[in-house]
């Protein structure tokens, strides 16, 4: 759904009511375009949790920009039980509160800790990614994506599937159950998955059994299934592959 917001400013009221509307949320509606990109992981979360959320997109970019907190999406519009209304800019901002809010963040301090680690190497080599591929200039893109293939991600998928070896090989970075960190890094792969090159892509990472593993025990959770089964799922996929094929004509 396209939306007009105004979003530039957060919210300011007295911060306990604030952290009761985040305690206790009514339902979210997510500002990102109409692609996987830096929204999926939110959008798998929600979806686990059974969340009542919506899918919102903004018209013209150009324009709505100045209209979010930081001047990028996404953007999280938190209505609570109390009535009260939070935004949350930044995704992985918003992907470790909601994380948080739905039992992703492990058991303990030490397991959320780890989690978070994953979280943010995932989130950085998609950023690599997308800063050497993605939004690179045409000339120079096919080397770095030469070079990315060759070093940043077989090194990457070496010390992930050391670290999932070193779990028992049961589908999970952490413990016996499903976390942000693999909910993160099953959304980097898809990621990967939707670009132009992703034949070459994939061809790396199935040398790496134990990711790919972890990859399918997300994407066959049931409610993750669902999710990613359903009209709104296609349509983001079907875009994201047609946005990467030229972004810079689609912005």
């Amino acid at each position: 759904m396209v939306s007009s917001f105004n979003a530039a400013h957060y919210v300011q009221a007295p911060s306990r009511e604030l952290s009761e509307t985040m305690a206790s949320p009514a339902s979210f509606k997510l500002l990102y375009f109409p692609i996987l990109g830096l929204a999926g992981t939110s959008r798998d979360i929600l979806s686990y949790a059974g969340a009542e959320f919506e899918s919102i997109f903004p018209g013209n970019w150009g324009e709505d920009k100045g209209n979010t907190p930081m001047g990028c999406l996404p953007v999280l519009f938190i209505t609570g039980k109390n009535g009260k209304q939070v935004i949350l800019s930044e995704a992985a901002v918003i992907e470790q509160y909601l994380a948080k809010l739905y039992g992703l963040l492990g058991d303990n301090e030490y397991e959320e800790t780890m989690i978070k680690s994953f979280h943010n190497a995932s989130f950085s080599l998609q950023n690599m990614f997308a800063s050497l591929i993605t939004w690179n200039q045409p000339e120079a893109s096919p080397k770095c994506l030469a070079y990315f293939k060759a070093n940043s991600l077989p090194s990457f998928c070496e010390s992930l599937e050391r670290h999932l070896k070193d779990n028992g090989n049961n589908g999970h970075f952490v413990g016996n159950k499903l976390s942000l960190a693999d909910i993160r890094v099953a959304n980097m792969l898809e990621h990967f998955a939707q670009q132009p090159s992703a034949p070459e892509l994939i061809e790396i990472l199935k040398k790496y059994p134990n990711l790919y593993k972890m990859r399918e025990s997300v994407a066959n959770h049931p409610k993750l299934a669902a999710w990613r089964k359903s009209e709104g799922w296609s349509t983001i996929d079907k875009n994201s592959r047609g946005f990467y094929e030229n972004p810079f004509a689609a912005m």
